[in-house]
């Protein structure tokens, strides 16, 4: 199934049904991102980088990824 025949379908959804795959969608972006910031983690953590500098290139990351 491509990207433009699932955004079709999502528009012919009810609105209540809408809501339901909003949140599933929610949730599933927040189980992404919660493992994403553990590898980060880890991996900024070997590089010895600060809180500070994780925090900062992590959220560059995560922002970066809606942009496409």
């Amino acid at each position: 199934m491509t990207m433009r025949e699932i955004v079709s379908a999502i528009e012919r959804l009810p609105p209540d049904e809408f809501l339901k795959l909003q949140a599933r969608v929610d949730r599933i972006a927040e189980r992404i991102w919660q493992q994403e910031h553990r590898r980060a983690t880890e991996r900024f953590r070997k590089a010895k980088l600060t809180d500070e500098d994780i925090d900062r290139l992590v959220l560059r990351r995560r922002y970066q990824g809606r942009r496409q």
